[in-house]
Formats: C-alpha cells, structure tokens, sequence
C-alpha cells in the first residue's frame, strides 16, 4: 500500500517499514501542505501542516498509487499561483495534475473540491466517509435528483446541501442530490417526496419547505411569523425571524454588529464575540489548515 505508506510517513517518522527520504508521494505530500503555510499563518491558522497531512491520511486507500510526473507538475503549478491573488481564498483553479496525483475522475482520492477534474455529468465535489470504519475522501460527480433518484447523497434545502454520508459500503462514485424546490429529499437511499402539512415526521427536513415538524404532535405544520408563541424547535419560526428564549415568542433575526450570545439570533448565522459577524465563507484553505 504505497499511498497508505506515504501518509503514514508523513504523519510519523518512525513509521515501521516506509522510508521518508525515498518515497515520492510522501515528499509530494510534505511540499503541497508546505505551499499552503503562508495562507494559514495569514489567515491565523495553525501552519504546522498537521491538518493539511490528516487529510491526506483521510484520503488514503489501498488502491491509490502516486503519479510522480503528475505530482511535480502539480506542485510547480502551485508554486506559480501562490504568489497571486486569490491563491489563499480558493478562487484560482489548482492545475489539472494536482487532481491526477493519486488517480484523477470519479472515485479518486482529493482533498479539497478543486482536486477533482470536472464532468459534463454534473458537478464534482471532494466528499468525505466511512468505508469499513475509516474516513475517506474521493470525487464524486452529483446530479440534481428526480423521484425515486439513487443512490441520493444528500438534500437541498434553500441553497444549503445536507449529505446524507456514508456509514459502510463504498461512497459512490455518481450520486443524486435532491432539492426541496423539487418537492424532495434524500431518505438515505432514494429522492423521496417532502411530506406535506399533517403529515407524520420526525425531522424538518422531512416537511415540506413551509413547515417544521412540530414535536408535540409529530407532524408537519406551518412555520411561525415573527410575534408568534414558539417553542424553540427547530425552523419552527419563518425566514428571518427565531425563537428568542427569554419572551418565547417568533422575534426578527438580528443584523451586522449588534450583540448576540446565538448563532441563530443573527441574519447571517453567525454571532462570533457576542456581536454578529458575517457569514464564514468556509472556503480557501480553511480546511487545509484546520479552520471551519
């Protein structure tokens, strides 16, 4: 298992049976994450590399083998970009090689979602999963769902992509995603119909996009306009508005600056030093340097 080999290497030195000083993938894998330090020291992250190799780890299978002209390539590409605008932020393309350094396409290990080449089958997102009790992490192409769509990987829900995740098995190499703007979501295995006001749930993701799930009846009922008794389930009080705990009652999401103790008192679900911030891109190298 050379790959596996490599991140063993580069996550410990006294890896028994891999040698560091002679493994090409670990040494790709040590200067890919050393590209990325001066994006987190930037952005005031930690820039000794751990979360950067731990996702390599992550990605690892027994299957991958490390593509050597693929990988210096990659590695030169960066090298020209990092000194550019956007290079930290995510909003420069990685050379195609990067995604070929252990395999390329549909089901190959990546790291972020700028690892994996395109499709014209849909869109290619680095997803992450168990497969035999491990956290994996590969491309898969996504396409939007219609009933009775599988296998479905996830929910749309106002524009926000819920995954459904993999507990055992293989993560599919094509899966679909259902929308809620369809009338759908994912139960795990197929695209399913959202379940109209009155009827039976467990879950808000089961109602349709009008209703919560109400946990004194188990069912589907109408969302609350601001002013409303509440209860604090969840989505239980309409768009822009929460259940304020002190008065229990649908109150107006609060805007940039003002004090909050909540993520969810704040128009941008983000209160972050007791005042509401704007909303955590999440992108870039965040995720290559342990951030959210």
């Amino acid at each position: 298992m050379p790959f596996l080999c490599a991140v063993m290497i580069a996550l410990s030195a006294s890896a028994p049976g891999c040698k560091s000083d002679s493994d090409p993938g670990a040494v790709f894998i040590g200067q890919y994450c050393d590209i990325y330090q001066p994006c987190c020291s930037a952005a005031g992250l930690p820039a000794d590399g751990k979360a950067c190799r731990a996702l390599f780890a992550s990605a690892s299978s027994p299957q991958m083998k490390y593509d050597d002209t693929a990988g210096k390539a990659c590695l030169a590409g960066l090298q020209q970009q990092s000194g550019q605008p956007g290079f930290c932020t995510g909003d420069i393309v990685q050379p195609s090689a990067c995604a070929e350094a252990f395999g390329g396409g549909a089901g190959a290990a990546c790291i972020q979602d700028t690892d994996c080449p395109p499709s014209s089958q849909g869109d290619v997102r680095c997803v992450s999963g168990f497969v035999n009790n491990m956290q994996v992490r590969q491309c898969q192409t996504q396409t939007r769902g219609t009933a009775g769509s599988t296998p479905c990987v996830g929910s749309v829900r106002a524009g926000t992509t819920q995954y459904a995740g993999t507990s055992g098995g293989d993560i599919p190499n094509q899966g679909y995603l259902c929308n809620s703007d369809d009338g759908l979501r994912c139960d795990g295995t197929a695209c399913v119909a959202l379940t109209a006001d009155g009827g039976q749930c467990a879950l808000y993701t089961e109602c349709v996009v009008a209703d919560y799930c109400d946990p004194g009846t188990g069912t589907c009922a109408a969302r609350k306009a601001s002013g409303a008794a509440c209860i604090g389930a969840a989505i239980e009080c309409q768009d822009g508005s929460y259940c304020e705990d002190a008065s229990m009652t649908c109150a107006a999401q609060l805007g940039l600056g003002a004090a909050c103790t909540d993520n969810v008192q704040c128009q941008t679900d983000n209160c972050a030093n007791g005042a509401c911030a704007a909303t955590p891109t999440g992108g870039g190298t965040n995720v290559l340097c342990g951030g959210a």
